[in-house]
């Protein structure tokens, strides 16, 4: 089953999506995606929040007591070998109808410089960053596959997208400050697995991008941020809203809807 919700981005649009999984929707701007999810007048029929550990998010499951439509699993980026079960959980919770949209949010970020930065914070941002987004991707392939095929649209958001959120900062073409080398190269490594998933899954219909939502008042961003995390969630599911072919995969996008450099 899927189920439409208007959009207003570069006018009004309409996004029919049945199922949507958010990584790193315990805290940030991976909460007020789950939060603007179910606040949708005729919200998804499975919003299904992932977080490292699902008995200490008191915010999901405050949430999950007023929706019937949220679930809760398990999905740790350290621990990708435990990927299976999480899958498992959400094909029971979602049926035959598959995974319409995937949200890479979950990563982290620390700040060095080329005196500070060590192999082992380079190798833990890569992989949070980096391989655990790719590793949630190849896990629920069959799901999105299934999704893509459903509906005989073409690509589309509304058959199955995957959606990573980046970074500017993780642009090679744009790079005009240095420093932060783990967060840098860990986003920019992310950059190229959605170029070349692009690439690969362009035959199966399954669209995926990349999205630099800027710079959000989180635990990740700080207080001194400038933009909050429940406007930018508007912003990017709105944006999201105009994938509506393949000529939108494979791209690098600023929350504005311009295409960044990679």
């Amino acid at each position: 089953m899927r189920l439409w919700f208007k959009v207003n981005y570069f006018g009004k649009r309409r996004m029919k999506i049945g199922s949507v999984l958010v990584t790193g929707a315990n805290r940030g701007l991976g909460l007020e995606f789950v939060r603007q999810f179910l606040a949708l007048p005729t919200p998804p029929e499975h919003v299904i929040s992932a977080c490292r550990n699902p008995d200490g998010a008191k915010d999901l499951h405050d949430l999950k007591n007023k929706h019937k439509n949220l679930s809760i699993v398990k999905v740790d980026l350290n621990d990708t070998e435990h990927l299976e079960e999480a899958v498992k959980e959400v094909e029971a919770t979602l049926g035959n109808s598959g995974l319409n949209l995937l949200i890479n949010n979950a990563g982290i970020a620390s700040r060095d410089n080329l005196d500070t930065i060590t192999a082992e914070e380079m190798m833990r941002h890569f992989r949070v960053n980096t391989v655990g987004p790719l590793m949630v991707t190849k896990v629920f392939l069959p799901l999105l596959r299934k999704a893509a095929g459903s509906g005989g649209e073409g690509a589309s958001i509304n058959q199955a997208t995957v959606c990573s959120i980046s970074s500017g900062v993780g642009s090679i073409g744009e790079n005009d400050s240095g420093g932060a080398y783990a967060y840098r190269t860990s986003k920019a490594g992310l950059n190229m697995i959605t170029k070349n998933m692009s690439i690969d899954l362009k035959k199966d219909g399954i669209i995926v991008v990349s999205i630099h939502p800027g710079w959000l008042k989180t635990d990740m961003g700080g207080p001194n941020a400038t933009m909050e995390a429940d406007v930018m969630a508007k912003k990017i599911i709105d944006l999201m809203g105009t994938f509506t072919s393949d000529e939108f995969t494979g791209k690098l996008y600023h929350f504005s809807g311009r295409v960044m450099q990679f």
